[in-house]
């Protein structure tokens, strides 16, 4: 089983953040993923750093690691249009010698907790949640023609070096569906209701990253043979992302 460590960068200092992105290149995972919001969702006044950008943040993971796979969990398409999510993804690729995962997700729904950094800047959000759905897949072909030199007319977009995995992630079968058969690995969360018909909608042709999910981070899941990583595998899951929920879980990696 692959486990990647997910970090929310707004939980500690830039320095820290490197340092912990040394200590897991050095250790048990196998990708480093960090978050796309735009502001910290925790009150300003408890805040141990700010919610850096993603992709500045991995391009200085990219200089301090050599091995592990680096990405956005998930790009969000709301916040960044398919060309700016390309470049950055292949400078990314680039930088880190090939080690990039594109990520994409749809984004919150209007009035939910992850919506209020929008509120705050005036984005509106759609509430139409088979609109925004398909507009990731509309994301995910935009990058692959830019990508493939599919847009250049004369122009010179940034491609990355190696074939990009892409991971979508869901919360739906129907969005599952969709990605699996984009020929996308999926990520969900473990305790979603319905998490294994979920799992189930993976495309197993995608290899490693065909069904995974995310959980809180906790050093007993590096344990081997943790009965809930079996019970995970057993289930169909290809690899576990634990996202950091403290400043300590950042430090203590």
């Amino acid at each position: 089983m692959r486990i990647d460590l997910h970090i929310n960068q707004s939980l500690a200092p830039f320095d820290e953040l490197v340092a912990c992105a040394k200590r897991a290149d050095d250790g048990r995972f196998d990708g480093l993923w960090v978050l796309d919001h735009l502001a910290s969702l925790r009150p300003a006044t408890s805040a141990a750093g700010s919610m850096l950008d993603p992709h500045v943040l991995l391009g200085a993971f990219a200089s301090v690691t050599s091995r592990v796979r680096l990405g956005v969990l998930v790009n969000n398409v709301v916040n960044r249009p398919s060309a700016v999510i390309a470049g950055a993804t292949a400078t990314l690729d680039i930088a880190s010698e090939g080690r990039a995962v594109l990520g994409l997700g749809a984004g919150a729904a209007p009035g939910s907790f992850f919506a209020a950094e929008h509120e705050s800047l005036g984005i509106e959000l759609d509430a139409n949640l088979t609109k925004r759905q398909d507009r990731v897949i509309a994301v995910l072909d935009e990058i692959r023609a830019l990508w493939s030199g599919g847009r250049d007319n004369n122009l010179r977009f940034p491609r990355p070096v190696h074939d990009v995995p892409t991971v979508i992630g869901v919360n739906s079968v129907r969005l599952a569906k969709l990605a699996s058969a984009a020929g996308c690995g999926i990520n969900v969360r473990a305790d979603h209701p319905k998490m294994r018909d979920i799992v189930a909608s993976a495309n197993t042709n995608v290899g490693e990253d065909a069904a995974s999910v995310w959980l809180p981070f906790n050093n007993a899941l590096l344990e081997p043979h943790n009965p809930r990583i079996e019970e995970l595998s057993s289930a169909g899951v290809t690899r576990i992302v634990l996202l950091v929920m403290s400043r300590d879980d950042i430090v203590s990696v």
